[in-house]
């Protein structure tokens, strides 16, 4: 039986490559994890900030922002964290700004700026002087997630943990029993090792990184969560649409 539902935005119920305006979690999807609301809590934990998410993950009880550095709960739980300054990280980013490098802000409560995601795809040619820059700033302790050949890299104040931020959750929201944790990503890892059941997804990336017991393809994310909602979220590994990852 799976007593709560944890699930990453980006890649997982949401589709990569759309504006940031146009994000949306993907509608069959949404249905389903309404339903399995009613039956458990579910938690949205996410590299998105806070004012991001939120309006667009309404079905949630509870959010676990970039990467857990901003943690709140639908009743007014919040675990606050107490960063180093981004200062230096957020004078790079102005610097590069000007040459077609989009910049998002990943704000905390009372917009705190806790991470900031860059986007060179604009702008492939600066990625040497970029990567070098952003070196520099891992050496000096912030912590930069990238990989390799990405045109797109985050840099945090300090380092996120999903599989922290996931305990946290169960935590402030006294969940009793087994979680199940949804991702596509290296940085759910940890989020995967902290679930009872982990379940990555699948949308044409690499999945030799992922350490899940279980893979979906994203186009079944919604029947995968409908036959659990339709069995009381009573999880067997001979559900349809689930396979599990080779080793």
């Amino acid at each position: 039986m799976i007593n709560a539902l944890m699930v990453d935005y980006d890649g997982t119920i949401a589709p990569l490559g759309v504006p940031r305006s146009e994000s949306r979690v993907l509608a069959r999807v949404e249905s389903q994890l309404r339903r399995i609301s009613i039956l458990a809590p579910v938690c949205v934990v996410t590299a998105k900030d806070y004012g991001f998410v939120h309006g667009r993950t309404s079905f949630a009880s509870g959010w676990a922002c970039i990467g857990g550095l901003d943690v709140r709960t639908r009743n007014g739980g919040v675990a606050r964290s107490r960063p180093r300054s981004m200062g230096k990280a957020l004078g790079l980013a102005r610097t590069v700004e000007a040459r077609g490098v989009h910049l998002e802000m990943k704000r905390g409560p009372r917009g705190v700026i806790l991470g900031i995601s860059i986007d060179w795809s604009g702008n492939p040619e600066i990625a040497p002087m970029l990567l070098g820059k952003l070196a520099t700033l891992r050496r000096t302790g912030f912590s930069v997630v990238h990989e390799m050949n990405s045109t797109y890299a985050d840099v945090y104040a300090t380092p996120p943990n999903k599989g922290e931020a996931t305990k946290l959750l169960k935590s402030l929201l006294k969940i009793r029993g087994n979680v199940m944790f949804i991702g596509d990503s290296a940085m759910d890892n940890t989020a995967f090792q902290e679930a009872s059941v982990s379940v990555g997804v699948t949308h044409g990336q690499p999945v030799e990184a992922l350490r899940c017991k279980y893979i979906v393809d994203q186009s079944r994310l919604a029947e995968f969560l409908q036959s659990l909602a339709d069995r009381g979220m009573d999880f067997s590994p001979r559900i349809p649409w689930i396979r599990r990852r080779e080793a």
